[in-house]
């Protein structure tokens, strides 16, 4: 399974590293992008994956895709990469606010989509995610983002009207 990160802040770093600690994957099946030079050395050396300046190189690679940026980011990154993604990519969400039909509108097509709400306890191994699956995602979709996730924490299905309460 390749995993891309569509930023890679404090929030990424911390659930590379539980993934690749807890062996739910290997670096070289991780690739995230990240604006500054400086950020992608630093992850570079600190994570042990490759990292890159290009969005879209990471969105033809993934087979689970995560979005961890910035909300007010998501609308310009989604246009960049929504040519880029494959099909059968799994594509999620880690930030409040941004709905399921949201999401599926800014992709202009119908998505493999799963809105996730890690919390902070995730930078230390500890988190609690939940997980909130979208119309196109399967039951085999669904597990893969758990399993990922509980690289650094414990997960738990939503439904999406609980998942922006969910953190507090």
């Amino acid at each position: 399974m390749k995993i891309g990160f569509i930023g890679c802040g404090n929030m990424a770093s911390a659930m590379i590293g539980g993934i690749i600690k807890n062996q739910v994957a290997v670096p070289e099946e991780i690739l995230a992008s990240a604006k500054s030079e400086a950020t992608r050395e630093k992850e570079a050396k600190n994570l042990g994956i490759r990292l890159t300046a290009s969005n879209q190189e990471v969105a033809a690679f993934a087979d689970v895709l995560i979005l961890a940026i910035k909300p007010f980011y998501y609308q310009e990154v989604i246009a960049q990469i929504r040519e880029d993604v494959k099909e059968d990519t799994v594509i999620v969400s880690i930030t409040p606010g941004k709905t399921l039909e949201w999401l599926e509108e800014q992709f202009g097509k119908p998505m493999k989509i799963v809105r996730t709400m890690p919390n902070t306890p995730a930078l230390v191994g500890e988190g609690i995610s939940c997980i909130c699956p979208g119309a196109g995602a399967t039951q085999e979709d669904t597990n893969k983002v758990c399993e990922i996730f509980s690289g650094f924490g414990k997960t738990e299905i939503v439904e999406e009207p609980i998942i922006d309460v969910f953190v507090g």
